[in-house]
């Protein structure tokens, strides 16, 4: 397994909170969001695993910190720099790196994204990457939390029937234009090398569209699902996480690590 993490955001909605950038090195409760991204692949898949970072704002900060910390650990992150990042949405960050593990992947490797301003414990964290690595033959699966109300800026997702093989195929995702959600995308999802070739195909094709440089990474897994479906529904295994955008998201995250809130078993 290799995890990609989508750290080239600044965060300029959390204000002062946000700076100096990039959203991944924010604190909550005394550590970056990037610690518990890493404490958790360290816990659960162990500090050998591939991890890539696509950097952008301050990728100076992202540089010494992951320098600072390898004193005390064998993770050894990989930085790719993405200087597209003001123009560019995630999509072309996902893009960088599922670029840059061309050739570095065996045949059966998993590969998984993870959103940098997603918030939960390790063991939470952890939780996911777990799961996501036992994707039994399937092009991918996206974690989704199936229990939380959902808000209007919630990336929205749609499944069809639980299939004979009890799964549930996402048909829909995105913010707007979603009918009947079932759940909220976290932003973690897994792809096996046949889900991988479709959607870096489909981001290729991203470049040459410039109505799409405001686009999410998420509109990719959207078209590649309308023509048929590859993404089942991984649930969460509880709502202890909160994706940081604003300062109220920003107080949730430090409500959650205080609480030290440990997971109940994932309810199929």
């Amino acid at each position: 397994m290799a995890v990609v993490v989508l750290a080239a955001g600044h965060g300029r909605r959390l204000g002062q909170a946000g700076e100096p950038g990039p959203k991944w090195l924010v604190d909550v409760g005394g550590s970056p969001i990037a610690e518990r991204h890493l404490a958790a692949v360290e816990q659960a898949l162990g500090p050998d695993t591939d991890v890539l970072v696509v950097v952008g704002h301050a990728a100076d900060r992202v540089e010494r910190y992951c320098e600072e910390r390898a004193v005390r650990s064998r993770l050894r992150p990989l930085l790719v720099g993405n200087d597209q990042h003001a123009k560019r949405n995630n999509w072309y960050s996902l893009l960088l790196g599922l670029d840059a593990l061309e050739g570095r992947l065996g045949d059966d490797q998993v590969v998984v994204v993870l959103n940098s301003d997603l918030f939960g414990l390790p063991v939470w964290i952890g939780a996911l990457l777990t799961a996501a690595a036992e994707l039994h033959g399937v092009p991918g699966s996206l974690a989704v939390d199936v229990t939380r109300p959902i808000t209007e800026e919630a990336m929205k997702v749609a499944a069809g029937p639980i299939d004979a093989a009890g799964r549930r195929w996402c048909t829909a995702i995105g913010k707007v234009g979603v009918g009947d959600p079932v759940g909220e995308y976290v932003g973690v999802s897994a792809l096996a090398p046949s889900g991988r070739a479709l959607v870096h195909d489909a981001l290729r094709a991203f470049t040459a569209e410039d109505a799409r440089a405001d686009a999410w990474y998420e509109e990719a897994y959207q078209e590649i699902s309308a023509s048929s479906p590859f993404l089942t529904l991984s649930p969460t295994p509880s709502s202890h996480w909160v994706e940081i955008d604003d300062a109220e998201d920003l107080r949730v995250a430090e409500r959650l690590a205080s609480a030290r809130v440990t997971p109940r078993p994932t309810e199929t």
